[in-house]
């Protein structure tokens, strides 16, 4: 008698680990920026449903000019909510004719100018804030940036400078180029569930982040 008892216990008990509901995330975000008077203004408030301990990402404007945040949220036993956050900003550089925006991605942001690349000998032809080019091999420092790698396929030297990487395409000249993309990524944060947490993006701007547990059942 108790053997099959036990059987169906077990069966009963794996059951429900299978059918267990697992733990639905409420994600908003909320982007701000300076309007034409230089006050801040939220321009974007995206709510995103997620699974705990799952990556998601919330893009806010395209893939040639916006921002993309991504997050992964996880409820620790203790009931402490952990937070590991990249943001990543791209914008398309002044046209010719039009008023100059402040833009910290930038070439405003005294970055150098990626111009040519020599493979066989590890080279790139870089510009910095003065004008000046020369040939640099990775390592080496620019403006205070550091060469730290370069996707051949994509024609993208990736560079870094204070915990910030920044991908340079190769500048060819042309009409609608891309800004690069700046890169950020933060440390693992741990707070309580429901408190709203600010931080400043790889745009400059501030992200407020607040996280709630979803009651999926009702």
């Amino acid at each position: 008698m108790l053997r099959p008892l036990l059987l169906v216990l077990s069966a009963l008990t794996a059951f429900a680990a299978e059918e267990a509901v697992p733990t639905h995330l409420k994600v908003k975000a909320s982007f701000t920026r300076l309007d034409k008077d230089g006050k801040p203004e939220i321009y974007a408030e995206p709510t995103v449903i997620t699974v705990d301990g799952k990556q998601t990402t919330i893009r806010v404007g395209s893939a040639d000019e916006g921002v993309v945040f991504t997050v992964t949220p996880k409820v620790n036993k203790d009931g402490f909510l952990q937070l590991e956050m990249t943001s990543s900003a791209r914008f398309s550089p002044t046209k010719p004719g039009e008023p100059a925006v402040a833009n910290p991605v930038g070439a405003a942001a005294g970055l150098p100018r990626f111009h040519g690349v020599l493979p066989k000998d590890k080279l790139f032809s870089i510009e910095d804030a003065a004008g000046v080019r020369r040939w640099v091999p990775l390592g080496r420092k620019v403006d205070g940036w550091t060469l730290r790698s370069y996707d051949e396929k994509r024609e993208a030297l990736t560079l870094s400078r204070l915990g910030q990487s920044v991908e340079l395409v190769l500048h060819k000249g042309s009409v609608g180029e891309l800004a690069p993309v700046a890169i950020k990524e933060f440390p693992p944060v741990k707070g309580p569930l429901g408190v709203p947490l600010t931080l400043v993006g790889a745009d400059g701007q501030p992200i407020t982040l607040q996280v709630e547990i979803l009651d999926v059942t009702k």
